[in-house]
Formats: C-alpha cells, sequence, structure tokens
C-alpha cells in the first residue's frame, strides 16, 4: 500500500526517526494506526459517578442540542483524547 504524506507530517515522521522513538517510518505509522484502533474500540467505564450522573440526567426537562453544543463535545474529547 502506498500513502501520500502531508509534507509536514512527513517531517514529522522521518524527525522521529532520527530521533530514535522507532525504528522506521512503517514501524511509527503502524503503531499510531493501532493506537487509534484501540481508541475506537474502547468502551467509557461505567464508574459510579458516571452512572449517578445519568441517571440525575434522566429525569431533567431535555432540550435540543445545538450546534455550540456539539463544538463543546468535540473540544472536551480533543482534549481528553491529547491528554491521553
Amino acid at each position: 500500500m502506498t500513502v501520500a504524506l502531508a509534507r509536514d507530517v512527513e517531517d514529522f515522521l522521518q524527525e522521529q526517526v532520527r530521533s530514535g522513538v522507532c525504528a522506521d517510518a512503517s514501524e511509527l505509522v503502524n503503531d499510531v494506526i493501532r493506537s487509534l484502533r484501540e481508541q475506537q474500540r474502547k468502551f467509557f467505564d461505567i464508574t459510579p459517578e458516571m452512572e449517578a450522573w445519568l441517571l440525575e440526567a434522566a429525569d431533567k426537562p431535555v432540550t435540543p442540542l445545538t450546534k455550540a453544543d456539539f463544538n463543546a463535545i468535540r473540544e472536551r474529547t480533543r482534549a481528553k483524547i491529547s491528554a491521553a
């Protein structure tokens, strides 16, 4: 398989190989894709706190989600992924 990388991504990949983060570009790309696959498979851990929050939220009135709501959800998700 051949994949075209953006120039900045290719530069970053080559720098990672030069600095010894991985043996070669294929190793790093495979590791990154495996990591992405695992993140997508990972389910939320149901904690007592989450369960209590869900039960409390179920009893509240419902309002339609807005574009701002979805943007806030995306930002929280990106922040959580970046922190991991």
